[in-house]
């Protein structure tokens, strides 16, 4: 596929070529996939192996130079601590690594330099304690924010024209900025990793009161929305910093792994829900007007079925022969569908009907169980256009539907544009494509003039309408 989608991106190990992550064999289909982006670390013990001395590893330098000619993007990662210093989390020492490498690859592909992952996951709340939100007292966030506004100008010094990107989690995003408002001077952007861990893709175990109140912070509205994460964090920005910053996602995604055995944190799904829960997320990211969503991960990084952390990806490890599940060619149907240009429509030309009437309930055993944190299904729609062609995704949002047929849609488009005489539906988990013809309302007044697309399927897998 010669069309790259830049929104769009996989997270690669590609450092680890002994546990299967060999650039040479994955990198074909990461371009047929279509995306246009990775993120992938480069660290500091590895660039740093004597004091001062800075060489950046071969198996690096060849990864670079293959994605380069790949012409794929880089968001690029600066992480972890270095032995040799007497504090493996020196900030001094981190800076100089990172302005070491903003100044060696400066001109190159990387579009962001991404400063740490996961601060409460990754050493530093283990090293200095605190809270885990961030809430005051928290060492381990004052020393995060020394080393953030050390490395950020660091890479600023060494190119100015960089883009500085960090990861230090939702909450704690904002008590940074509340505490540390200076700590950000040269920083563009917050990464979030939005993993909804035990819920469908429109909810995250972030906002309402409870969690408001535990975090000291409230980073989503009353009804845990994925979107309003991107919202409120910009918000934050704008009051506390006094400019607003991009927004990226660089890691999230769903684990197909069987929890019957070592339940994790996150919920195991089936590759047919993983690959659904993968593209509405993908969907809802440029929805949130985020500037690049890095899927987690693009190969699995184990062969054990019950072990959650080895079956986030989307193809299979090397040792199954590389074998693409289902939510690669979910990805890649989407981005087909949506091109390399493309913008979300958040005034919309026509709406989605699809009636889900309540049960007339007689008797007490008919009420049907709910989820207290999870909100009401509903159809989802969301309109993007490409020059003059439209593109609409609808699903039903929550949980993957069961036993249960799911509700059929209706779209009336009023004064809808002449030549549009009908559409074609794909499901992008199975493929299945059908194409329907466009109907005049049955009389005069009854929608009024426009056209209409009836018995739209308003499923758990998302379809795109293409409209022609």
């Amino acid at each position: 596929m010669s069309v790259r989608n830049r929104r769009i991106g996989v997270c690669t190990h590609f450092e680890r070529r002994e546990q299967g992550w060999k650039v040479e064999n994955l990198l074909p289909g990461i371009l047929d996939l279509g995306v246009g982006v990775v993120r992938q670390e480069i660290k500091w013990e590895d660039v740093e192996k004597e004091k001062g001395q800075f060489v950046i590893p071969e198996v690096d330098l060849d990864w670079l130079r293959q994605t380069e000619e790949a012409g794929l993007e880089v968001i690029l990662l600066l992480c972890y601590g270095n032995n040799l210093y007497e504090n493996p989390l020196d900030p001094e020492g981190f800076a100089r690594f990172a302005g070491f490498m903003a100044n060696e690859l400066k001109g190159r592909h990387i579009i962001s330099y991404e400063i740490w992952n996961e601060p409460t996951n990754f050493y530093f709340y283990n090293q200095y304690g605190g809270s885990f939100s961030g809430k005051e007292p928290c060492l381990w966030l004052d020393r995060f924010c020394e080393l953030m506004a050390l490395s950020a100008a660091a890479i600023r010094e060494a190119d100015p024209e960089a883009v500085i990107i960090t990861n230090p989690g939702e909450v704690q995003t904002y008590h940074m900025m509340e505490r540390y408002a200076s700590s950000f001077e040269n920083i563009d952007g917050v990464s979030h990793h939005p993993y909804t861990v035990r819920f469908p893709p429109e909810t995250l175990p972030l906002g309402g009161g409870r969690i408001a109140a535990e975090d000291g912070a409230n980073m989503a509205d009353d009804r845990h929305s994925f979107k309003s994460l991107f919202d409120m964090t910009r918000e934050h920005s704008r009051n506390l910093l006094g400019r607003e910053l991009d927004m990226y996602i660089t890691e999230y995604g769903f684990t197909s792994y069987n929890q019957s055995q070592k339940p994790g944190w996150p919920r195991g799904y089936n590759e047919p829900t993983q690959a659904a829960y993968s593209v509405r997320s993908l969907i809802l990211g440029l929805k949130s007007d985020v500037r690049v969503s890095c899927l987690y991960d693009y190969m699995n990084d184990g062969t054990d079925p019950f072990e959650a952390e080895q079956n986030f990806g989307i193809i299979r490890h090397e040792d199954e022969g590389y074998v693409k599940k289902s939510v690669y060619g979910a990805v890649k149907r989407m981005l087909g569908v949506l091109g390399s240009s493309f913008s979300h429509l958040n005034t919309v030309p026509a709406q989605l009907s699809a009636p889900m009437l309540p049960l007339n309930q007689r008797y007490f055993w008919q009420e049907e169980a709910k989820e207290p944190f999870l909100p009401e299904r509903e159809a989802m729609a969301e309109w993007f256009k490409q020059d003059e062609r439209y593109v609409t995704f609808v699903w039903l949002s929550g949980r993957m539907p069961g036993e249960e047929n799911t509700p059929v849609g209706r779209i009336f488009w009023p004064n809808a544009p002449k030549k549009l005489s009908k559409a074609i539906i794909t499901d992008l988990v199975t493929g299945e494509t059908s194409e329907r013809a466009l109907v005049l309302p049955r009389r005069s007044g009854m929608d009024g003039e426009g056209l209409i697309l009836e018995n739209i399927p308003v499923t758990g897998s998302p379809h795109a309408i293409q409209w022609g």
